[in-house]
């Protein structure tokens, strides 16, 4: 579902008013390592940015060096980059009926916390990992137990994020209901919160296509979680139809959500100084990109912020 430069041009006319500046604009950028991703973000024309304190698809710890950790935060305050995520890897599962897997999945989120923070990051942002054969009751118990076990070991100041699921087969965090039952139950501590991903929720089956869809689906956010423990929101269009339960991320105005809805989302005052983060595929299939970067600050009626001359 492309849209052309004269859809585009349409829908940014009927936009709602422009955000307030407060709000930071960001996306997730990787490649390069620590060193390089501050010139990428900034050169794509992040305000904020999202990375990875290690590879997302192994179970091998954070091992970064306090020497690269303060060259990082250097350079993330030169570039005025800010705030910092730090996505969790994909494998954690704390639901799991294994324990060795819940454990492993214990020591690498205490692990990303602690590289957080070294980082100068806020926020770290973890998935829900799947209830995978049990009931969603026993899976949110497991769950429970396994996340109170890494916040009695964590103590820092680095804000732990549950991430919205596409709510696909076994998937845990697919409701907002679940979200909230899991953060009352432990407590509702203020270093947990939550992450909307706007292409999971809408494909989990909450609208986000009309003003009336999008007051709606924030009601019952603030309902059942609360817009006080939203700290991160990763915007994304979505490639799948709506209530489909599929993941599929959309680069910005060209998938099933659209430039309209995305821009109201943007403009919400709801959403008050929660950083937007961007996990678009971007027009190389190589992530987030210039082009999309150019289309979230058009959407917040905002000025896209040239990188400095070299």
């Amino acid at each position: 579902m492309t849209m052309s430069p004269t859809d585009r041009s349409s829908a940014a006319a009927t936009l709602p008013p422009p955000s307030t500046p407060r709000v930071r604009l960001g996306a997730h950028v990787s490649g390069g390592g620590l060193k390089g991703i501050p010139g990428k973000a900034v050169t794509i024309g992040c305000e904020g940015v999202q990375i990875f304190a290690s590879s997302p698809q192994m179970w091998r710890p954070p091992s970064c060096k306090p020497e690269e950790a303060a060259a990082f935060r250097a350079a993330c305050a030169e570039a005025g980059l800010g705030p910092i995520a730090v996505h969790a890897i994909y494998l954690v599962n704390p639901a799991s009926e294994s324990d060795e897997h819940r454990a492993k999945t214990i020591v690498s989120l205490v692990k990303t916390l602690e590289a957080a923070e070294m980082l100068g990051a806020s926020v770290v942002v973890t998935h829900l990992g799947s209830s995978k054969g049990s009931t969603k009751a026993e899976a949110l118990d497991r769950s429970c137990r396994t996340f109170a076990e890494i916040l009695e070991q964590y103590q820092g100041s680095v804000r732990l994020l549950f991430e919205t699921s596409a709510g696909a087969g076994e998937t845990m965090g697919g409701t907002f209901d679940e979200l909230g039952t899991m953060i009352r139950t432990l407590g509702a501590p203020a270093s947990l919160g939550t992450c909307i991903d706007t292409a999971h929720i809408f494909t989990a089956g909450y609208d986000l296509r009309t003003s009336d869809d999008l007051e709606r689906t924030l009601e019952t956010f603030d309902r059942e979680v609360g817009l006080d423990k939203l700290g991160a929101v990763h915007l994304n269009d979505s490639k799948a139809p709506f209530g489909s339960n599929k993941d599929r991320h959309e680069n910005i105005g060209d998938g099933e959500i659209g430039a309209e809805a995305l821009g109201r989302f943007i403009c919400h005052p709801a959403l008050g100084d929660t950083p937007l983060y961007l996990e678009v595929p971007g027009y190389s299939k190589e992530g987030p990109d210039r082009p999309n970067m150019e289309r979230l600050f058009e959407l917040a009626g905002r000025p896209f912020p040239l990188p400095p001359a070299s």
